[in-house]
């Protein structure tokens, strides 16, 4: 209630015959003698609960939009419906000097694998790759360049890469779309083999393994990713599809899966209960040091690894760079 007189004169103060003072209007507060009483305050009208969304309009969905909301539902709500950008990258002033966000190494990795002759695969040298990568990202250091440039030698001098050479038809970066229910599910391969009714689908992945098994870290953390590609390669007509993940940290950091047609069923299922989670305004916080990194609401609206008893900061954490 906003009081409109907080600042008028109060009740009068008189002399007494014995020259004491006195508050009359301090004593007719106790007397009940006729003195103005505020009115009581008008009842508010009751708040009525703001209801939680309950479908959410979606016609089109890229994978890494789906991985993201399996990720943290509240991310994507934040990033994909409000429409919030990514909180901006601030480089480290301690240790090593850095220039580069990890998932901007992860990008200059994929982009330089695209160019890469797949059926004879060879790293450029020091000072081509110094300035392809520049020409990207000015501010890269020379240890990023460097690092950047062994996930390049790592995929060229493996036994994977010499596989794929003697693939016939092997194309890198081939876009993919199909729709399941009455969604467009689209997205990029990072490297495709088509052969009758065979199928290969190959992801370069730059994550930091960290001593994990890359099978472990595909079934955690990659798993709507491996549906989306298999799907969309047996909607095509393949009736076998091998989706393999090579982590370029170490040559033999390989992990491959096969699906066949028999799959399809479950794996649309899969795929559908990820799309109507979404429809649904299912956007709980499912917070990680993963998750939260880059995050617009951490800090803001989410306390991130902090909810739920986290014992985790982001600064304990090391940032896995991935590039989508």
């Amino acid at each position: 209630m906003l009081r409109i007189d907080r600042f008028a004169p109060g009740p009068p103060i008189v002399e007494t015959v014995d020259g004491s003072f006195e508050d009359v209007g301090q004593l007719a507060l106790f007397d009940g003698a006729g003195e103005d009483v505020l009115a009581a305050a008008p009842r508010l009208r009751e708040l009525v609960p703001i209801s939680w969304p309950t479908t959410t309009r979606v016609r089109r969905l890229s994978y890494s939009s789906i991985s993201l909301h399996e990720r943290c539902g509240y991310r994507y709500y934040a990033e994909r419906v409000v429409g919030l950008r990514p909180a901006p990258w601030q480089p480290s002033t301690d240790g090593e000097p850095t220039g580069m966000h990890p998932t901007e190494i992860g990008d200059a990795a994929h982009r330089l694998l695209e160019i890469v002759d797949l059926e004879e695969p060879v790293a450029p040298g020091p000072e081509a790759l110094a300035a392809q990568v520049h020409a990207w990202y000015a501010a890269a250091t020379d240890a990023e360049i460097e690092c950047i440039g062994t996930f390049v030698r790592t995929y060229c001098s493996s036994d994977l890469a010499r596989r794929i050479a003697s693939l016939n038809g092997v194309r890198p970066e081939r876009p993919f779309a199909f729709e399941l229910d009455q969604v467009l599910v689209n997205g990029r391969l990072d490297v495709l083999w088509r052969d009758a009714d065979r199928a290969l689908v190959l992801d370069y992945k730059t994550n930091a393994l960290l001593d994990r098994d890359p099978a472990v870290i595909v079934a955690e953390e990659y798993l709507t990713q491996q549906t989306v590609y298999a799907v969309a390669c047996l909607r095509a007509g393949a009736s076998e599809v091998e989706v393999v993940y090579h982590f370029l940290e170490a040559a033999d950091a390989v992990v491959s899966t096969v699906f066949t047609s028999a799959d399809s069923v479950r794996l649309e299922s899969a795929l559908s209960a990820a799309i109507e989670r979404i429809r649904a305004g299912d956007f709980r916080p499912t917070p990680s040091p993963f998750a939260c990194s880059g995050c617009p609401a951490l800090d803001v609206v989410c306390a991130g690894p902090r909810l739920g008893g986290f014992a985790e900061t982001l600064d304990e954490d090391p940032v896995y760079a991935s590039a989508e």
